[in-house]
């Protein structure tokens, strides 16, 4: 084989290995992006479904305290209807009471 032969051939294997290189580093660079953005397209597909379980879980609980509170409402309302019912019948004995006081203290 000849000198010009031989360096040709060098030369030309160099050539491509430079080629591989170079597309292996291409590779790598597409393959990082892809990674990269992969990576951002799970963490906003996390997010936003941090975000609704965060908003359903506010909601419930709200419709929880919601219910709740309507039920000490209802309770209260029935306790102040009770009290007002059994103070609306004393309230005729209180006053003949205070009036037989009144008229005891008068005749004495």
């Amino acid at each position: 084989m000849a000198r010009d032969d031989i360096l040709s051939r060098i030369k030309s294997a160099e050539a491509d290995a430079k080629v591989a290189v170079q597309r292996a580093l291409e590779e790598k660079d597409k393959k990082i992006a892809d990674a990269t953005s992969e990576a951002a397209n799970i963490v906003k597909t996390a997010e936003a479904e941090a975000q609704e379980y965060y908003e359903k879980s506010v909601a419930k609980a709200e419709a929880d305290v919601k219910a709740k509170k309507q039920t000490i409402i209802s309770s209260g309302s029935k306790n102040v209807n009770s009290m007002a019912s059994s103070a609306g019948a004393k309230l005729d004995k209180a006053v003949e009471y205070l009036l037989k006081e009144f008229m005891g203290l008068l005749h004495a």
